[in-house]
């Protein structure tokens, strides 16, 4: 009888589910309320917690940066990760035809285009991704459209920016940057402080809240606000730790995943209506391009969209634009 016993408690054991576990959330920016991974991060453990699951947040990097967060949650060793959507770039160069300047005209339109819409250009990416051991949970915005910062003088048309050098994040942007006449250096964003310190790059393109989040605008302090491309994260998911999970854990987990893709939306229109004014109480100047300098960026940037996503899918891109367009 009592080896009867053991045997039955340890097939419990053994079998115990694997969503009894901890379900742990990667975050890289720090838990600060102006950074949407770690706003959508809390988002998703709060409604986990709520419906009887065990989750935490291990924000600041805590849990490794990109590359090894990924590798975790390809191994089932990790269940969510907040990420650069340029993990999903290395699987699937369509993903940054959701980024490219002016494809989408502000972010509720992306969102029409990623939330409300079931497209095949995103179902292909997330079976991309599904195939490496991967599911897309949502792809959080981070703000308002992106602009150019800099360190040494304000910007209002395409030529004033010639002289600049700006940090790219990968060589497809420096493709990018070579439309706008403009010098593009690769450079990761730790190192990015630094880079301008010694004269490497002079600025970057991205949302305002990334200044407002790293404080760049102590050296960055200028800003043009030039509407160009819809700055998004991705949310990941263990694709193998999912699989796993029964019926009813499912259920719970895509309700915490509805939530927090819902919550995001809210919180990044709220974020684009507020965050230039956030900049300019930093100290930072904020400038806009004249209309025809505004039309000549737009152009330069449709010509460089073959460079920034695969060339047979950019009339379909365009089409999904012009579906979600109100």
């Amino acid at each position: 009888m009592k080896h009867t016993l053991i045997a039955a408690a340890t097939l419990l054991l053994t079998a115990a589910p694997s969503f009894a576990q901890e379900i742990k959330i990667a975050v890289g920016c720090p838990p600060v309320n102006a950074c949407s991974d770690y706003v959508y991060a809390e988002d998703l453990a709060a409604s986990l917690k709520e419906q009887g699951l065990e989750a935490n947040v291990f924000a600041g990097g805590a849990l490794g940066k990109d590359p090894e967060v990924v590798d975790q949650l390809s191994q089932g060793l990790l269940q969510f990760g907040l990420t650069n959507f340029v993990m999903i770039n290395e699987v699937d160069k369509n993903i940054l035809g959701f980024l490219a300047p002016y494809m989408f005209d502000d972010m509720e339109h992306f969102f029409r285009a990623t939330q409300d819409t079931d497209s095949e250009l995103l179902t292909g990416i997330k079976a991309s991704m599904e195939a490496q051991g991967i599911r897309i949970a949502g792809l959080p915005g981070l703000g308002g459209t992106m602009g150019v910062f800099n360190s040494s003088k304000p910007i209002t048309t395409v030529e004033d920016m010639a002289d600049l050098r700006l940090r790219a994040i990968d060589s497809t942007q420096v493709e990018l940057f070579k439309k706008w006449g403009v010098q593009g250096v690769v450079v990761d964003m730790p190192e990015f402080a630094g880079a301008v310190q010694q004269g490497i790059v002079d600025g970057y393109f991205n949302p305002p809240v990334v200044a407002l989040i790293f404080r760049h605008t102590e050296f960055l302090k200028h800003y043009t606000n030039i509407g160009a491309g819809t700055p998004f994260r991705s949310a990941l998911m263990s694709a193998d730790w999912y699989a796993d999970l029964d019926a009813e854990t499912k259920a719970k987990v895509d309700t915490a995943v509805d939530t927090a893709n819902t919550k995001n939306r809210e919180w990044t229109l709220k974020a684009a209506a507020s965050e230039v004014e956030g900049l300019k109480k930093a100290g930072v100047t904020v400038s806009v391009l004249a209309p025809d300098a505004y039309a000549d960026l737009k152009k330069r940037s449709s010509e460089a969209y073959e460079a920034l996503m695969p060339a047979g899918s950019v009339d379909a891109f365009r089409a999904l634009a012009e579906a979600t367009r109100k």
